[in-house]
């Protein structure tokens, strides 16, 4: 193990720390690791101690276990948890690297993204969801007593992503548009809701530009050359012959979210292949099977995802047509 001077792999070395923080400036993803390494190493030696102190107990008469031998062990063990997070640890540096870069959008390549449908071809993907812990859910209950067309009336137009912090918002800003569409390709407005929620981590982890320009790309259509629109280009992991491989790739971008719903529709309608999908009515899980079955996305579990969300309380208050509030 070589270390060197103002080195943060160096515990007694404090001002190495510094040079995580200059890091992270020049380069944000190797900074977040250098700091999931850090973190993964204080998980360590939490262990450590915690079994050094069963050590005590069993053998706390022992004459190595003298205030000095325990202070040595310490500084071993800090080093010691280190070194381990350095050279693989027990993978938690690793998992806090994906997460965190995924929920700050280091550098537009997080490992969670993957590529969504191309409305010109049949290479299209999906993202995956993020985990239910990412986006923290409020037990308040809706309010049945609101007429349908409440939604109509009383949710408000949001075309900001940001303003999202809840699944219920995003329910809430979304589904007036998700009813209107849904309506004319008759279908169930859930079933468009889950796959926005899906595609986009509940409007957490929206298509954006370089510049953090909105693309409004709720359901990760792909540009064609047949789209006069703007585009914004972005990494992606697709399934190739069941692996994952990084890609970058053109996405459409809109005015405003019901652009993008009205867009989905008619990629939709215009396309065959989706023409069972549709047929499939209000059968909410039908339709997720139908839609994967015609290539929409290359996740294998891309149907069972969409009805694990359709099963969201914030997504299932929406059968009665009430706002939720």
């Amino acid at each position: 193990m070589t270390m060197s001077v103002n080195d943060a792999s160096v515990f007694t070395d404090l001002s190495g720390l510094n040079n995580i923080r200059q890091l992270g400036r020049e380069n944000e993803a190797a900074g977040l690791k250098q700091v999931a390494q850090q973190f993964e190493a204080m998980f360590l030696n939490m262990m450590l101690k915690s079994m050094r102190a069963s050590e005590d107990v069993l053998f706390g008469d022992n004459y190595t276990n003298s205030n000095e031998m325990k202070f040595h062990r310490q500084n071993f063990d800090q080093q010691l948890g280190l070194h381990l997070s350095e050279t693989g640890g027990v993978g938690l540096a690793d998992q806090l690297y994906r997460q965190l870069s995924q929920r700050y959008d280091i550098n537009a390549s997080s490992e969670g993204e993957v590529g969504r449908l191309d409305a010109g071809d049949n290479n299209q993907g999906q993202e995956f969801p993020l985990p239910s812990y990412r986006v923290p859910v409020q037990s308040q209950m809706p309010n049945q007593s609101q007429a349908p067309n409440a939604v109509q009336q009383q949710a408000p137009v949001i075309n900001n992503a940001a303003a999202f912090e809840q699944p219920e918002d995003f329910v809430r800003a979304l589904e007036p548009a998700a009813r209107k569409v849904a309506g004319e390709l008759g279908v169930d407005s859930k079933v468009l809701l889950a796959q926005a929620a899906l595609e986009t981590g509940w409007g957490q982890k929206m298509i954006r530009s370089r510049d953090g320009h909105e693309s409004h790309n709720l359901f990760g259509i792909k540009s064609s050359p047949n789209w006069s629109g703007s585009q914004v280009e972005v990494s992606t992991l697709e399934y190739r012959d069941g692996m994952v491989q990084r890609e970058r790739a053109q996405f459409r971008a809109y005015g405003s979210f019901e652009d993008s719903f009205r867009d989905y529709a008619n990629v939709l309608r215009s396309n065959g292949r989706y023409s069972d999908a549709l047929n499939a009515g209000v059968d909410s899980e039908l339709f997720a099977e139908r839609l994967q079955e015609a290539g929409y996305a290359t996740d294998p579990a891309y149907a069972e995802k969409i009805k694990a969300v359709m099963r969201h309380p914030a997504i299932e208050a929406t059968n009665s047509g009430s706002v939720i509030r």
